[in-house]
């Protein structure tokens, strides 16, 4: 009787640890959640985790990786991908008594054999023999024996292609951060030669006590005729700052930035963009800001923040592939004419057709987005030119995403732009370089 006794026992206690269990897991799997998010990562934290959309992610053992573009690659290949500005669709658990999200899968928009497509000048020409390679639009180009070549504007074939020309192109992402060309169309631009006066837009270098730039580049003293308040905004009036070092700071970075292609155009030449570089006043904007062409304005509160040339160079950077960017508006009908750029990619909500429901503002974004994402290689490879590190980009963005810095610098998130440029950066400006070791030792 004692040994039923003690069988029984057990076999109580195994039926009450069962249900306890069992209760234990229902509890569980109604405090969890299954949750989507997507992103860019923000931050990575080994070995196991990465940050994104807000929220810390969990590599769990059975995680599965996939590649958004359908390319092999192993999950060691793809887990090395997981970098600062990385695009993923993340597929997971939330519990509500713990912090981050376990995934269950992550997607992968993995950048090599990514398909690219653009519009931009050409910078530079690389090589031309055994295989023509140019930089432009903020990507190294490789014209290869399958490519299909189209020539327009006077050009009939490879070797008339040169700086200042124009090339539309589509293409895959090689390893070595190249773009292997499917289809590249080639064109020079013919336009008539400048007429203006070289005096309306010659850097200025000195300034009469209580000077404002006005929206058209030009300085006025007479603060009194106009409201203040109405200053601002890309075409707005700003106070100039009154500090010789400080103006030439600026300006000395400013020139170094100048892509060398421009500085060989002549005066005249319809396509030379007159630079003027100027320190303002301005609280509300920590970006360049300017409206008319070759005006590049940095607020004062830009040189407040960052820490050293390079970043400031970032900033200045982002204003000159701005004014860049904005000679594709101005000779779209040229460009559209022979067909090789699309000026309504620009305006569509990224990740779909614009519906009734998306309001103003959030088009808006999305083109800003857009145009700034197109800046960021171009203003990558302007810093790399001029000398000056490129990954110092990612940390000059940070330091100016939010309204107040933080006491502890260490807590300040990096934003989207930074992990964007992160993501370009790691494509082709490996650290260990030995471009990158000339500029960081600088």
């Amino acid at each position: 009787m004692i040994r039923m006794s003690r069988a029984l026992t057990v076999f109580q206690l195994a039926v009450v640890s069962a249900a306890c269990v069992a209760a234990w897991s229902s509890a569980a799997a109604q405090n969890q959640d299954t949750v989507t998010i997507k992103g860019e990562i923000t931050a990575v934290q080994p070995p196991d985790g990465f940050d994104v959309a807000g929220d810390h992610v969990t590599i769990a053992a059975g995680t599965q990786l996939v590649s958004f573009y359908h390319t092999v690659k192993t999950v060691a290949q793809l887990r090395s991908e997981l970098k600062a500005g990385i695009y993923v669709q993340v597929v997971g658990t939330k519990d509500h008594n713990k912090p981050g999200i376990t995934a269950t899968t992550v997607t992968v928009h993995d950048v090599v054999d990514r398909k690219v497509t653009g519009t931009g000048v050409i910078f530079k020409v690389i090589a031309t023999k055994p295989e023509t390679v140019v930089r432009a639009d903020g990507y190294t180009l490789r014209v290869e024996p399958g490519t299909a070549l189209k020539f327009v504007g006077g050009l009939t074939k490879l070797d008339d292609v040169g700086t200042n020309n124009w090339v539309h192109f589509d293409g895959k992402l090689n390893s070595r951060g190249e773009v292997v060309l499917s289809d590249a169309a080639f064109t020079r631009l013919n336009l008539p030669n400048q007429k203006r006066d070289p005096k309306l837009v010659e850097q200025a270098t000195t300034f009469p006590p209580g000077s404002f730039i006005d929206f058209d580049g030009g300085f006025r003293t007479d603060r009194g005729t106009h409201k203040m308040a109405d200053s601002g905004g890309d075409c707005g009036w700003y106070p100039v700052v009154e500090d010789d070092a400080v103006q030439l700071r600026v300006r000395r970075i400013g020139t170094s930035l100048i892509p060398q292609y421009q500085r060989a155009l002549a005066d005249d030449d319809p396509t030379k963009i007159p630079f003027r570089f100027y320190v303002v006043v301005e609280k509300d904007v920590r970006a360049p800001v300017g409206c008319e062409e070759g005006l590049v304005l940095i607020p004062l509160e830009v040189i407040d923040r960052v820490q050293n040339d390079d970043q400031l160079a970032a900033v200045v950077a982002d204003g000159v592939a701005a004014n860049l960017q904005r000679q594709k508006a101005r000779y779209a009908n040229q460009l559209m004419v022979i067909g090789m750029v699309q000026m309504g990619a620009h305006f569509a909500p990224a990740g779909g057709s614009m519906g009734a429901t998306v309001t103003g503002d959030v088009v808006k974004r999305n083109i800003e987005r857009k145009l700034e994402d197109e800046r960021a290689g171009v203003a990558l490879e302007l810093m790399a030119d001029a000398g000056y590190d490129p990954w110092q980009a990612p940390e000059a963005w940070r330091l100016l995403a939010p309204g107040e810095l933080p006491t502890n610098l260490a807590k300040l998130k990096y934003p989207a732009r930074s992990a964007y440029l992160t993501q370009i950066l790691e494509l082709e400006y490996k650290k260990g370089t030995t471009e990158t070791q000339a500029a960081a030792s600088r």
